[in-house]
């Protein structure tokens, strides 16, 4: 007969683990999920086996915290998003600079990207704004044009 679940001693040396460390995994969120009834803790095999599916790695760099790699084609970096709209990079690659204008991104693990609509319609935003309170925007992309510190600061207070 198949084990349904195992406690932390048996989990431990199946992975040739301390049982410390699974408790340690367990105050910090990580490893399979587990079952506490009481003082016990059982681990259920199939959870067991999806941890270990989802800890399989092909190559050594897919483990890098700094590769993360997105389903989503749209997403964009900083630079990209800079080229495209004719901005200065500081205005998305600076954390001070994107929250105090509103600028939308998203955190795709440690790295942040962009997507191009969203970043459309926040510049669209920004222009009519700035066109209601008499700054002139022109609308010649190729135009020599202000930057948009520049048309902030002719904002009245």
């Amino acid at each position: 007969m198949k084990k349904v679940a195992i406690n932390e001693h048996e989990l431990a040396e199946r992975w040739g683990l301390s049982p410390k460390t699974l408790q340690r995994w367990r105050c910090e969120g990580r490893g399979p999920r587990y079952l506490k009834l009481s003082k016990r803790v059982t681990y259920l095999m199939e959870d067991i086996l999806a941890f270990e599916m989802e800890s399989m790695h092909s190559a050594t760099w897919e483990k890098g915290s700094d590769v993360v790699l997105s389903k989503d084609p749209n997403l964009m970096s900083a630079k990209e998003i800079a080229e495209i709209m004719n901005i200065p990079m500081y205005i998305l690659t600076h954390p001070n600079m994107r929250e105090s204008l509103g600028v939308p991104f998203l955190h795709v693990g440690k790295l942040i990207r962009f997507k191009l609509d969203e970043i459309t319609v926040w510049m669209r935003r920004g222009t009519e704004e700035m066109e209601a309170n008499g700054i002139e925007v022109p609308k010649d992309p190729h135009a020599k044009r202000r930057t948009l510190l520049e048309a902030l600061a002719r904002l009245p207070a």
